[in-house]
């Protein structure tokens, strides 16, 4: 144990005092005045900001921010294009923890003979962006963003959001409307608290404003499921859209918020018996939003529940939660999901935040599921951070991230990562 903390420390040490072999994400909210006009000298530079800050992601993990921008001949257009290096130093102990990039509970696996820990390096969440928009300020503003990171197959480009919006109108691929990413905490770990909706795919929605206080959304979202096929059951081609809608109320010139959100999903797919297709309709609730508690204590919640909402919740995505066969032949049913989530930020000063982060996913099968008793059950997250943005190009920060797997059979596995990192965006 004494070797472990004197490793531990030693590498906290090395990193924070400058190797440029690890790196983060900057907490966006930390960043105001970070953009220079590099075509003009008398150009409002915090005005170019404002607006290529509202036409990027809003989550606090997920830069968008150009460092330097280009403005057109009377203001017609801003254009700008950055990058963000992202290297991992990471030292993870107890199960193994696949990804060294990505803190997933649900994808914990045993650890083997001799393999309780490991020192490992990550880049692939690095990533390119372009930010630009047409006619900025106006009632006619076009807004265009592209970001890609290196998470792909053999580190390919991964894209993450490439929408277009205009008016009140946003289409594209990025995250779902039923995605409250101003609400998301703020961690280093690129992944995210495990019970938290997140996922991206191509939608369109209408967001409106009702009053200075209350706005709104509706949209449709590309039809997927993520199926546990078997006896009798397979999957289809889907082909009915989700539709995310929610009502918000924002207070504090926007920095605070309470949202409610809303989710209809149907899915498809084949009974082998009847030999026709059956359609599911799930649905999902949310209640999120982010309010300063005292001074310089903010707090960000979200509780999600719903029926085949499993693709929708970060943990759940992908591994065949939305519904599974059951033990009559030809039969599938939806999986009950629910998604607890809940941070703490302390805006230390202007540079420098702490955030303590706690999560919750838990997944209940219908009567009778055909699962392997491996199929995740359960799992808790947890993450404390402190970040500091030295200067508008360079960040750095430290976390300790904890995750829990149950599975159906009722194994238990748990795992411990440290992340030191430090961040160079442009």
């Amino acid at each position: 144990m004494k070797k472990t903390t004197l490793f531990l420390a030693t590498m906290g040490t090395a990193l924070l005092g400058g190797s440029l072999n690890a790196a983060a994400q900057r907490d966006t909210r930390l960043d105001k005045g970070v953009v220079t006009v590099i075509n003009s000298d008398t150009v409002n530079a915090l005005k170019v900001e404002k607006h290529l800050k509202a036409n990027a992601p809003q989550a606090p993990n997920d830069n968008g921010l150009p460092r330097f921008a280009i403005v057109g001949k009377d203001h017609k257009y801003y254009i700008g294009i950055g990058a963000q290096f992202l290297g991992e130093a990471v030292y993870d102990f107890g199960d193994n923890m696949p990804s060294p990039v990505l803190f997933t509970p649900s994808s914990i696996t045993p650890r083997t003979p001799g393999n309780g820990s490991a020192l490992r390096f990550g880049w692939q969440s690095s990533s390119i962006y372009l930010n630009a928009l047409a006619l900025p300020g106006t009632d006619n503003q076009i807004g265009i963003f592209f970001k890609a990171t290196f998470l792909g197959n053999s580190n390919a480009f991964d894209v993450f959001h490439f929408y277009a919006k205009y008016r009140g109108l946003t289409a594209g691929y990025t995250s779902s409307a039923f995605t409250d990413g101003a609400a998301e905490p703020m961690t280093i770990d690129f992944e995210g608290p495990n019970g938290y909706p997140s996922v991206f795919l191509f939608t369109a929605y209408w967001t409106q404003n009702f009053t200075k206080n209350f706005s709104g959304a509706i949209g449709i979202d590309a039809p997927t499921a993520s199926l546990t096929t078997g006896n009798g059951t397979s999957t289809v081609n889907q082909r009915i859209p989700a539709i995310p809608l929610y009502l918000q109320y924002a207070w504090a010139q926007g920095n605070s918020h309470v949202r409610l959100s809303g989710l209809v999903r149907p899915m498809q797919y084949r009974n082998l018996v009847a030999d026709k297709n059956k359609t599911m309709t799930g649905w999902g609730l949310q209640l999120s939003g982010m309010t300063n508690v005292a001074g310089p204590l903010s707090l960000s919640y979200s509780a999600a529940y719903g029926n085949g909402i499993g693709n929708y919740l970060q943990d759940d995505n992908g591994i065949g939660l939305d519904a599974v066969a059951t033990a009559k032949e030809g039969d599938m049913n939806m999986v009950k999901s629910l998604g607890v989530t809940g941070g703490l930020n302390l805006a230390i000063s202007p540079k420098v935040s702490a955030n303590l982060v706690y999560s919750h996913l838990s997944n209940w099968l219908p009567d009778k599921a055909e699962v392997d008793d491996s199929q995740y059950r359960y799992g808790d997250y947890v993450a404390a951070n402190v970040m500091y943005n030295i200067n508008k190009f360079v960040s750095t920060g430290i976390e300790y991230d904890y995750g829990k797997r149950k599975s159906v059979s009722g194994t238990s596995l748990h795992t411990n990562r440290i992340q030191v990192q430090l961040g160079v965006t442009f």
